[in-house]
């Protein structure tokens, strides 16, 4: 038992977690000051983490209902579906963004010896929550001006909230990693992000792809994501994931988690001398 112990708190990613569950006062102090910090010296101060999710959503609305006049499959109006896919993706693109550059943005901590800076990734984690709890509640409105009615396992999109928080954190390490050797990467990553938004079925419905290749779409672990929201929230009834594809998520995630704590922990020693 004891050398079972032992082997877990070597295992990279419960390591991590141990390190994030001891610092969990300082994970919250920094997170706040990071999202305050973001609207610090503007006239709207925190009235900004309202405004730009609702512009965006009326630039998307006009460009593709109006402009595009794309329709959701279903029943459900195009407003509410394609902000139930723009929820999630704006969490992950943000702060996968932000966690790839926290090491280097965090010099003056890295080179604490003491600071565990696998923490970081969790800090940008937990700064991302009010904004998208804020974009939640957009859709709350929505649902009842749309008079969706309410279902009590409407609440499974906590569980693909935890999703998102695995794969940012799997990929997140990862990046952050490799960004403080090669600063390349956060130019690279948002190319990436841009591709895979577009390829991804959040403003346009996946029955556009024909459906002798629309089986790639399940590689994709957004797909996953952004489908588990719609079908959690903007739907009569809920429609519950697929074991098979709920399997596939689950070890894209923890794969990435393995690779990308593994990769952190091995590089994390130099990070003081290359920040």
């Amino acid at each position: 038992m004891g050398r079972l112990k032992t082997s877990l708190h070597g295992f990279a990613p419960a390591k991590f977690m141990r390190q994030a569950f001891l610092h969990r006062g300082t994970i919250y102090a920094m997170a706040l000051r990071d999202f305050e910090s973001r609207y610090i010296g503007t006239l709207g101060g925190t009235i900004w983490a309202v405004i730009q999710p609702l512009a965006t959503i009326a630039v998307f609305y006009f460009v593709f209902a109006v402009g595009f006049r794309v329709q959701s499959p279903g029943d459900a109006p195009f407003t509410l579906w394609f902000v139930c896919g723009l929820a999630p993706w704006f969490l992950f693109n943000d702060t996968l963004q932000a966690i790839s550059s926290s090491v280097t943005d965090n010099a003056h901590l890295v080179k604490k010896t003491v600071f565990p800076t696998e923490v970081l990734a969790v800090v940008k984690v937990v700064s991302a929550l009010l904004p998208h709890l804020i974009f939640l509640l957009i859709i709350v409105a929505m649902l009842l001006f749309f008079h969706v009615p309410f279902r009590i396992e409407r609440t499974l999109v906590v569980y693909y909230f935890i999703c998102i928080v695995a794969l940012l954190l799997g990929i997140g390490w990862l990046l952050s990693a490799l960004q403080t050797f090669y600063r390349d990467i956060g130019q690279a990553l948002s190319i990436f992000l841009n591709v895979w938004f577009w390829t991804t079925p959040i403003v346009w419905p996946e029955q556009n792809i024909p459906e002798s290749i629309r089986w790639i779409l399940t590689y994709n672990p957004l797909y996953y994501i952004v489908s588990g929201y719609r079908d959690s929230l903007i739907y009569p009834n809920v429609i519950w994931p697929s074991a098979a594809q709920t399997a596939y998520f689950w070890c894209f995630a923890a794969s990435s988690m393995l690779i990308g704590s593994f990769v952190f922990d091995r590089l994390k020693p130099e990070f003081a001398d290359v920040v």
